[in-house]
């Protein structure tokens, strides 16, 4: 299960989203409960609201508590909406701000209260007030501070409370923790000397609780304390970042002696170790929803720590120096010590400094520098850090170094080295030559012991980010126990062991220097077994590990002895997690029609990993791939697109998990080639993405079921009578589809052309060009009936019609297509009786000056003398061939003439008083037009209706049409330019001659003027003939 882990926790997340995701419901969430905290100390309550429908909309915040003594009266005490929320008992808190509400985000705030106190016990209700017209959800909720506590007396700190579930106490537990320090209140030690320090830290509080105990150092010029070495609530030790370097070389150590004992151990101090040190301890509780949380803390009286500098005489020559070794034991048992005292003699000043070095087969085994600080190699530090090897200066010029218990691979040949160190005024040493002591042989013989080792396997194999589990079983046990786990990178193979996590006879745990941030840990779970467990390993960490158990005893001053130690080597390898996944898409179906359903799995296949997944659909068309969705590592799901038309899900298998993506209801939008893409995420980055195939999904319009039923055909139907044609939808695909509708005539050997449309909206358009725009309509009746309607049906209304019905369905997006057309054909005849009428129809061009008059004919070539006729004059502007024809004037059958009101001749009117109609003959009808102007050009035609009498009534007969007669009308200055133009005239030599003759002509006229003038005045009554003589006078024409 635990590999299952990442997966399981994405898909709980995934199912919570996609459950909420189903309709929006208000929903306040508050800490789960019960919360235990202590008097004097802070509580903080968080609560979020989520499901309205404007997320970003900033929501008010009510905290109320119900106390135990009256559970159903409400005491409010704090709101984000009105200041004056509070009641009397806590309205001073409120207003001195002990106890407040902070504002996380539009939606969550955190309920503060800085101290508790005695009587704060209850149930505390957190509401918030709806901010929208609909109520839908839950707008409050509880959580509770509750327990069961035990009395001894009045007197104690805690007492017993008997709880019902149905009539819960709430209460606040006392504070009972207590911390102090053992030893003197201050030391005065010099530069390289060695510090210990006790804490005493322990709780009676009733609940399950864990203390944390962290050393803190206080610099004289410092304005805040700074953490030495710490003990977690989970026994994990780990170092403060100022003091990391010293605690990895073993020069400080926290050790717990006893249940309530925490020793400070600081090697070598150094001189910005002086200031005040002090042990902080913490109480924790774990609440119901397993977050931890601190209820009670105290520190104890710090301890003053002043550090003399080594005061150094002025040089006087360094000398010379010898260097000697002097070992007690040279042949040893495993188990015993082994010393070695190392003695420099030189002939300098008291107080010089110098180095000194161990080596062991000519490899330093531990070095003590001119301060006085110890630096051990690598293959020995973890050995150092358990106390196993120590190295000290006795003397001013002694140095001891020991190691135990001694183990087999200790034996070799050793030597003491040692140089003199200067230091100049910056305290910078300079390193002099070397001198070595002798060379002494240990030899180290192995002890009947049965304290045995083993690996529970020797060769584990691993994928890259899995969890690496390694067990240790040991047998012949007679003592305490430790364990120390190394490990050697497999680029290494003949190198050092590096110290990865050790675990003490009392269960303190503590970190090697490489895996300091790791997620490591060494567990115990039952007497003879030690479990190693690394989280997320990465390739380096393949290689050897080195379990290493020790044998304590316990010695009569109380100090722990070790006895005997016991090593076991496995080999682990490291799959690289490239190599060990894959994706595949796949679908059942990847053809679907619109509105059906379309579900993809993409198969992901390997190591149980958390991996972020992306579905992305790539259009034709387009460049790059639309992202639809990112299911994050942690469960989080990123829209970017509409995801109201997809679903998500997961499920975990034995050896794949897969990812559901599910179309609800497919549209043309959906049609694509669908890909995911999944990325590990290890080690706090995502790695290379892996993409699947790509998978085609077509969505395809469904095959149309319409069908049409139609009018009987051939329509027979007599000229100058109604007629209706009815098409109506006998079936269709939908019950919701919508219906456009195109009437379509074919006459006279003609191509289709539209009389009447109608779209899916019921917008009708009408036909260009059909010439009966004025006597055709179409509805729709009730039903799915679409009916077309000729009024005064004429001759030339003969022919094919054919109803045209487009069904248009709409797709899960709102948007509109359409299926394949169906149609249904009609043929109309209109019957009419045999006539001999007929019209001429030629074509004639008329072309007159503008202010002249002109004369239309329309002629019968054959007729019927006993019949009588209607004519009606038409005109249509030229520029367009589907200007409507406009009626100009209707001479009826019974003789009375009428100029129409239409619409479309309103721009005509002024040709009412300038019409002359007039039949001159039987047959022959003429239409004048007086002073024609450039407004009158145009088509003009005649239509004439034949009438015969039947049974005391005339009826139509006949219809026929003359030709079409083109009038032009053109300005009188444009009649000029073309004649002089055709003429050749010059401009020049007209003005030459036309200017002199028409100056001779006005002298004349005023000669003759005066002369008249003259005889006029002088009595002359007789009149005499007049220049201009009108010989033919007008007669003037009386107006119509």
């Amino acid at each position: 299960m635990g590999c299952l882990q990442p997966y399981i926790t994405s898909i709980l997340l995934l199912l919570s989203g996609l459950i909420q995701w189903g309709g929006a419901r208000v929903l306040v969430e508050v800490q789960s409960g019960p919360l235990h905290r202590v008097i004097g100390y802070p509580i903080s309550i968080s609560c979020n609201v989520s499901g309205f429908s404007n997320p970003s909309a900033q929501q008010d915040f009510r905290f109320s508590v119900y106390k135990p003594k009256n559970p159903t009266q409400e005491i409010q005490i704090i709101s984000t909406d009105d200041n004056n929320y509070a009641m009397a008992v806590y309205g001073a808190r409120v207003r001195g701000d002990v106890i407040t509400l902070e504002r996380l985000s539009v939606t969550s705030v955190l309920f503060h209260v800085k101290s508790l106190e005695d009587g704060d016990e209850g149930e505390y209700e957190c509401h918030t007030p709806n901010s929208e017209v609909v109520y839908d959800g839950t707008y409050n909720a509880k959580t509770t501070l509750k327990g069961n506590i035990y009395c001894i007396s009045q007197s104690e700190p805690y007492c017993s409370v008997d709880v019902h579930p149905s009539n819960p106490v709430s209460i606040v537990i006392k504070d009972t923790l207590t911390a102090s320090s053992t030893g003197p209140a201050s030391f005065s030690l010099s530069e390289g000397d060695d510090l210990t320090l006790q804490c005493l830290a322990s709780t009676n509080t009733f609940q399950h609780t864990h203390l944390s105990i962290t050393w803190y150092h206080h610099g004289d010029r410092e304005a805040s304390p700074h953490p030495i070495i710490s003990l977690d609530r989970d026994l994990t030790v780990s170092p403060g970042q100022r003091f990391e370097g010293r605690y990895q070389k073993g020069l400080i150590v926290l050790d717990k002696l006893e249940e309530a004992t925490y020793r400070l151990k600081m090697a070598r101090i150094e001189l910005s170790d002086a200031g005040r040190i002090y042990c902080h301890a913490q109480e924790w509780i774990q609440d119901p929803d397993r977050s931890w949380y601190p209820i009670a803390q105290k520190d104890t009286q710090p301890t003053t720590l002043e550090v003399k500098a080594i005061v150094v005489a002025p040089d006087q020559g360094s000398g010379s120096m010898v260097v000697s070794m002097i070992v007690h034991k040279t042949q040893l048992q495993e188990g015993e010590e082994l010393s070695l005292l190392c003695i420099v003699n030189t002939q300098g000043p008291v107080g010089q400094f110098f180095s000194v070095a161990w080596v062991k087969d000519n490899q330093e085994l531990a070095q003590i520098g001119p301060t006085g600080v110890l630096s051990v190699g690598p293959e020995y530090g973890g050995r150092e850090r358990g106390g196993e090897l120590r190295a000290v200066r006795t003397r001013e010029k002694t140095h001891l170094l020991t190691l135990r218990p001694i183990r087999t691979q200790d034996q070799g040949v050793y030597h003491c080295r040692a140089w003199p160190q200067e230091r100049d005024g910056n305290g910078v040493f300079t390193q002099g030559s070397t001198q070595d002591s002798t060379t002494e042989t240990i030899t180290i013989t192995a002890t009947e012991s049965g304290l045995a080792v083993a690996m529970e396997t020797q060769q584990v194999s691993v994928n890259e980010g899995d969890a690496l589990q390694l067990t240790c079983r040991v047998s012949g046990v007679k003592g305490q126990l430790s364990v120390t786990w190394q490990h050697r990178s497999a680029s290494m193979a003949t190198g050092h062991f590096s110290d990865i996590i050790s675990l003490s006879r009392v269960g303190v745990m503590e970190l090697g220097a490489e895996f300091g941030k790791r997620n490591v840990r060494t567990m115990r779970p039952m007497a003879d077994t030690f479990t190693l467990e690394l989280g997320e390993v990465t390739p380096s960490d393949a290689g050897a590990y080195q379990c290493t158990v020790s044998e304590w005893t316990t010695e009569a001053n109380g100090n722990g002895k070790k006895t005997h130690s016991q090593s076991q080597d496995c080999s682990v390898e490291v799959h690289h997690v490239e190599s060990l996944l894959s994706v595949y898409l796949s679908s059942r179906g990847v053809q679907v029609t619109v509105g059906g359903e379309v579900e993809l799995v993409c198969r992901v296949r390997g190591p149980s990993l958390p991996v972020t997944v992306t579905w992305s659909l790539q259009r034709e068309g387009q460049s790059a791939p639309d992202n639809i969705l990112t299911l994050s590592y942690t469960g989080d799901i990123t829209w970017s697109g509409d995801q109201s038309n997809y679903q998500l899900r997961a499920t975990t298998g034995k050896k794949e998990v897969r990812y559901y993506l599910r179309i609800i209801k497919a549209s043309h939008k959906e049609t694509g080639r669908y890909q995911c893409v999944i990325s590990a995420f290890l080690l706090g980055r995502h790695r290379k993405p892996w993409n699947s195939n790509a998978l085609g999904v077509l969505v395809q319009t469904p095959e149309s079921v319409l069908t049409l039923s139609s009018s009987s055909s051939p329509l027979d139907k007599s000229v100058k009578t109604d007629i209706q044609m009815e098409c109506s939808v006998a079936k269709a695909t939908s019950n919701s589809s919508r219906f456009a509708v195109s009437w379509l005539a074919q006459k006279n050997g003609e191509g289709n052309k539209t009389v009447l449309s109608s779209d899916r909206d019921a917008v009708i358009t009408l036909g260009l060009g059909s010439g009966t725009e004025q006597r055709i309509s179409m509805r729709r009746r009730e039903g799915r009936s679409f009916e077309l309607t000729i009024r005064q049906a004429r001759s030339w209304d003969n022919g094919m019609y054919y109803c045209v019905v487009e069904e248009w369905l709409q797709d899960p997006h709102g948007q509109w297509y359409k299926l394949q057309p169906s149609s249904a054909a009609m043929e109309l005849r209109i019957n009419q009786k045999v006539t001999i009428l007929s019209v001429n129809q030629t074509d004639l061009e008329m072309e007159v000056k503008e202010g002249e008059g002109a004369e239309l004919t329309c002629a019968l070539t054959s007729g019927d003398p006993a019949s009588l006729y209607s004519l009606t004059w038409f005109y249509m502007r030229r520029g367009s061939s589907f200007s409507p024809r406009v009626p100009l004037v209707i001479l009826g059958h019974d003789g009375v003439l009428k100029y129409p009101e239409d619409q479309d001749n309103r721009g005509l009117q002024d040709q009412k008083g300038r019409l002359i109609f007039s039949s001159p003959s039987h047959g022959t009808f003429l239409l004048g037009l007086q002073r024609a102007l450039q407004g009158d050009s145009g088509v003009y035609q005649c239509q004439v209706d034949q009438y015969k009498l039947n049974h005391g009534n005339w009826e139509l007969s006949a219809t026929n049409q003359s030709g079409k007669t083109n009038l032009t009308v053109r300005r009188p200055i444009e009649d000029v330019s073309e004649v002089l133009s055709e003429q050749g005239f010059v401009t020049e030599s007209v003005l030459g001659i036309f200017i002199p003759l028409v100056c001779i002509l006005a002298i004349l006229v005023m000669v003759l003027s005066i002369k008249l003038k003259r005889k006029g005045s002088a009595g002359n009554k007789k009149q005499a003939n007049s220049l201009w003589l009108e010989l033919n006078p007008l007669n003037p024409r009386p107006e119509d």
